[in-house]
């Protein structure tokens, strides 16, 4: 009862006494800022902590489940086809070493589960906001929880769906209202290739987006909310121009955009802790530094070295040991060394698609997949040996348990030499 209490009290403090962050400026009746600060729910909402303590593993053992998997198990597919499968899904993860499911509950601003904020998505029907007969989350959390594994739930917070899905939404989402808007489509939602995309220098983006996750773990017992490496789509500076512009900032267009997402990522790790302190937060980027500030605009080095970001880190090194511009030991050694929070769990990312590949980037490494069936065992075994390991995830589940005919026997046989490491 005392923790409880004093859980509460704690929260109450954090939504009472707000936060502080940069003054507002007006694009075409639109507010623009860097600083990610309350929600629309409310300042003195206090998200329902139920005392569910989340399932969370000092070394993680973890496999990625995106939306491609979904359109094979749960597209068209009765709740007890779906159960069937997903629950095959984890018995194999389980059977595998793992720990820890890495699933997609919204890929493209479409939910896997019952919200009032997104709308269902297209993998349940066909149809993007159309009423599903059941509710896939509900089922996974049952399923894993069941067998002993984690469950991540894993958002993209900026990628939305193309102009011909946004289009055909029903009009009661937010994401719809923008997007009919004159005031706010371009500016809130903005277009890059033939996708949309929120914009994270508005509060009331960032609003949304942190509200989805509260929305999530308020209704849902996951463990944790992973976020990948999909923040800004474009360096292009026409995406965001009249916001940087609006904002009167003497910083770079570089610089304004790391912050802006700075306080997105900020704001949901806030969330996630108002709403359990329990379910962790982790962020999976590229596993070149570099490109995550040139391109994506990802701060990862500020994240895994002050407080208030995120609880793991899970880079992606999708690069092999021969890799001629990233060759996998020397990209580990330099994110455990970018490392400086102890609270901050190390998680290195595999890339089991590559398996049987030409890997084309690579320069002098790219027959290396072609020519190995155990490098993703021998980077596990590799990993285990840095200080500050924390775990590895293998992306993605069918790389391995529903390859293509021309790299089966490969994926077998690295399959079953992770299996040994593991046992």
């Amino acid at each position: 009862m005392f923790y409880k209490c004093y859980v509460s009290v704690l929260l109450i403090i954090s939504l009472l006494s707000g936060f502080s962050g940069n003054a507002m400026v007006a694009v075409n009746g639109l507010k623009a800022d860097s600083s990610a600060l309350k929600s629309s729910l409310g300042t003195t909402a206090v998200y329902p902590y139920d005392q569910y303590n989340a399932l969370n593993f000092k070394e993680q053992k973890g496999i990625w489940i995106t939306y491609l998997e979904f359109q094979s198990i749960l597209k068209n597919k009765t709740k007890e086809q779906f159960t069937d499968s997903i629950g095959k899904y984890f018995d194999n993860a389980k059977g595998m070493g793992i720990n820890t499911v890495y699933v997609h509950v919204r890929a493209f601003g479409d939910a896997y589960y019952h919200s009032e904020l997104f709308p269902s998505t297209d993998n349940y029907n066909g149809t993007f906001g159309a009423k599903p007969a059941f509710d896939a989350l509900e089922v996974m959390l049952k399923e894993a929880h069941d067998r002993g594994l984690s469950f991540h739930a894993w958002v993209n917070p900026m990628r939305l769906m193309s102009d011909d899905e946004m289009k055909a939404l029903p009009n009661s989402y937010t994401v719809k209202k923008w997007y009919n808007s004159d005031t706010y489509r371009g500016h809130y939602i903005v277009k890059s290739g033939n996708r949309w995309y929120f914009n994270p220098a508005y509060t009331a983006v960032r609003n949304l987006i942190a509200d989805g996750i509260a929305e999530i773990i308020r209704g849902y017992h996951v463990d944790g909310i992973q976020i990948d490496d999909y923040f800004y789509p474009t360096t292009a500076a026409s995406f965001d121009s009249a916001a940087y512009k609006a904002s009167k900032t003497t910083l770079s267009l570089s610089d304004w955009r790391i912050r802006n997402v700075n306080g997105m990522v900020r704001q949901l790790y806030r969330t996630i802790k108002e709403s359990n302190p329990t379910v962790v937060f982790g962020i999976s980027p590229q596993g070149s530094v570099e490109n995550n500030y040139k391109e994506l605009y990802a701060d990862v080095k500020t994240w895994v070295t002050s407080p208030g970001y995120c609880d793991y880190i899970l880079p992606q090194i999708y690069y092999g040991f021969e890799n001629g511009h990233l060759p996998y030991e020397r990209t580990c050694r330099e994110w455990r060394d970018m490392v400086t929070r102890k609270d901050v769990q190390l998680v290195f990312g595999l890339a089991a698609y590559k398996i049987g590949a030409a890997d084309n980037y690579a320069g002098t490494g790219r027959s290396e997949w072609l020519n190995n069936s155990d490098i993703i065992a021998r980077q596990i075994q590799y990993s285990k040996t840095l200080e500050k390991y924390g775990g590895y995830a293998i992306f993605r589940y069918d790389s391995l348990f529903n390859p293509p005919a021309s790299v089966a026997k490969q994926a077998e046989t690295e399959l079953a030499n992770i299996k040994r490491l593991n046992n």
